[in-house]
């Protein structure tokens, strides 16, 4: 196969691979050399192709459905920790637009074979795997992968293709049974959020092998490096350097927990009784075994990680990371460090989000705890807080879809519907998609962000680092006014380090962003436009604006920019943030005043679709009376 190629060669390798598995066909498509001016790449080129492509209404576990493999115009270059890659597609947990970004190798890898973008298209009758080796891209019978854990896959191909340098994106059984919260696996990083692995094992794709030995030329190397120096040299003068580049985020467990916001018992609180002395940093020294990092990478944030002292002893895996430090710990009322790592083993093992497994299992525990689920309901087991055989159990009997696992693999909004009782009141959710470790009734910022995010509750839509952690400026945290025109920068900025696509956590640190982004960009691509900070927000703000027309094609508004009632008229107990509740429609009007959307709708103007070129989107909007003037 000669791969088509774009006139955008500099940073780009200027070609899409669209494989259909259905016919088994392969082709290669040059990059439109505009469309990568428009929406950089990542996740900006993912939302265009998306939008594009797949039709309004179509069921996310279908053929119908298309699952798009993106890297960006920094990917595999000199420039450090912007070597991420990212799935897009149509969530089955949520049914609209989610992004799913992972960091491995496994980006840097599709690059060097040639290609920007990987679109996977249709259903193959039978398990396969897809081999791309340079221009030689093939599919071939899976049927002896399926079944396997994802690390026991990755193993079992490189041996069958002699070739250990070989990087692999694979699904383990999880996402073989389409558990709606399935994740890609990349060498234990995880594409982890909204069930893409979901839609992968619905393809009957087992897994993608890449190896690729193409040069990426750059416009401007030497101006590359100096930057890149520069960007090394700022961030390791960061007092927040040391402590993150060896223990990664859950070194921010002790200060989140202070805050109040590390939610407990299914975000019934925010603070964890037994927390100190079980979860802290010096109980994570004892596990550390060795730092790890991703493709071009200083900062080093991974951990291997191994129990030595507790029954989950002598087992060892990376991670946990913050989020799964709350979600098997606060989130359901354990202390034991072991038992967070075992849980971490299985979620990598079997391919879930830790996020959503976590919050589904403290869903399940209060369910349990009000009686609305019984013994009975859940297969014998004491579903108690704390209880970690009885946790370990149900997650287990989630990734196999075993018994009670195989309602909770539905995820929350999906399995609080099917019982009814009054569950939906219990379930953590936005969109459908689970939230993360944050209280948003103690940072409001960072709440909006979780409400009005595009693919339902991500902090990584739009972190509040100014609530949080003062970065790049302090902002109190509990005071709900001028938190819309905040959220909106925050989720605007993100969305460029998505396209580009560049690691979330420097940029929130402020080691990496916008200011570097412009020096970056146009010495690797030679476009000069990439140089405007002006022009990158902008496009920030394209991408956020296209993803929410693609929502409203789904009939998705203002009523689904929504926290659970428990942050709007609760107020948690004991903690920094007691007394305080979540002041939604005035934020959300705020909100959508900063965006320039209509107010009674969430949903986005003509003027504004319009001034950020997206008039086909408000053409189409309108034709289904989605639009608001």
């Amino acid at each position: 196969m000669i791969a088509e190629k774009g006139t955008l060669n500099k940073g780009y390798m200027g070609t899409i691979l669209r494989v259909d598995l259905t016919t088994g066909k392969v082709k290669t498509e040059p990059l439109p050399e505009e469309l990568a001016k428009l929406y950089l790449g990542g996740r900006g080129l993912g939302a265009k192709i998306l939008y594009d492509e797949v039709k309004p209404g179509i069921d996310p576990l279908s053929s119908a459905n298309k699952l798009i493999f993106a890297n960006g115009p920094l990917t595999g270059t000199l420039a450090q920790s912007c070597s991420r890659w990212m799935v897009i597609t149509k969530s089955p947990l949520t049914g609209g637009i989610i992004r799913s970004t992972a960091g491995g190798s496994f980006g840097a890898e599709l690059k060097s074979a040639g290609f920007d973008v990987l679109i996977v298209e249709g259903k193959a009758d039978k398990p396969v795997y897809l081999w791309i080796n340079d221009d030689q891209v093939v599919m071939r019978d899976a049927g002896k992968l399926w079944g396997l854990l994802s690390d026991e896959a990755a193993s079992a191909l490189r041996k069958e293709l002699n070739d250990e340098k070989i990087k692999v994106a694979t699904i383990g059984p999880a996402g073989e049974k389409l558990v709606r919260f399935a994740a890609i696996v990349d060498d234990r990083r995880t594409a982890s959020r909204g069930g893409v692995g979901a839609v992968m094992g619905s393809k009957n794709l087992k897994a993608i092998a890449v190896r690729g030995s193409r040069k990426i030329e750059l416009a401007d190397r030497a101006k590359v490096q100096e930057v890149t120096r520069n960007q090394i040299a700022i961030s390791q003068q960061s007092p927040l350097f040391q402590g993150f580049s060896h223990l990664g985020s859950p070194g921010v467990t002790v200060l989140l927990h202070e805050l109040g916001i590390y939610p407990v018992r299914n975000f019934q609180g925010g603070i964890l009784e037994g927390f100190h002395g079980n979860l802290t940093p010096d109980k994570l020294e004892e596990a550390f075994i060795k730092d790890v990092h991703c493709h071009n990478c200083y900062i080093h944030c991974g951990s291997i990680m191994r129990v030595a002292r507790s029954p989950y002893a002598g087992k060892e895996v990376e991670g946990p990371e913050f989020e799964t430090v709350w979600s098997f710990g606060g989130e359901v009322g354990n202390t034991n460090l072991g038992m967070i790592i075992e849980a971490n083993r299985i979620c990598d093992d079997y391919g879930v989000d830790t996020i959503s497994a976590g919050n589904c299992i403290g869903f399940a525990m209060e369910l349990y705890e009000k009686g609305i689920l019984t013994k009975k309901d859940v297969g014998g087991l004491e579903l108690i807080w704390g209880n970690q055989e009885a946790i370990i159990a149900l997650l287990k009997k989630i990734v196999t879809r075993e018994g009670i696992g195989d309602l909770l693999a539905e995820g929350t909004k999906r399995t609080a519907q099917k019982i009814g009782k009054g569950a939906d009141k219990y379930a953590m959710h936005v969109k459908g998609l689970e939230i993360p470790a944050y209280d948003p009734r103690g940072a409001k910022a960072h709440g909006l962000n979780l409400a009005t995010s595009n693919i339902g509750a991500s902090h990584m839509t739009g972190y509040a680092t100014q609530e949080l952690f003062g970065i790049p400026e302090p902002a109190e945290r509990f005071t709900p006014e001028g938190k819309g025109k905040l959220c909106k920068r925050n989720q605007d900025l993100m969305a460029i380090s998505d396209s580009i696509i560049a690691c979330g956590f420097p940029f929130l640190f402020g080691w990496l962003g916008i200011a570097t982004y412009k020096q970056l960009l146009p010495a690797a691509t030679g476009v000069e436009e990439f140089s405007d900070e002006e022009y990158l927000l902008k496009l920030g703000e394209r991408v956020y604006n296209l993803e929410r027309a693609f929502n409203a094609r789904e009939g998705f508004g203002r009523k689904d920019d929504m926290l659970p009632s428990r942050f709007l008229t609760e107020s948690p107990k004991s903690g920094p943030v007691k007394g305080h509740i979540f002041e939604m429609d005035m934020m959300l009007d705020d909100y959508y005043e900063a965006r320039g959307w209509d107010k009674e709708t969430g949903n986005p103007t003509r003027t504004k679709l319009e001034s950020l070129g997206l008039k086909f989107a408000a053409d189409e909007l309108e034709k289904i009376g989605k639009l608001s003037e």
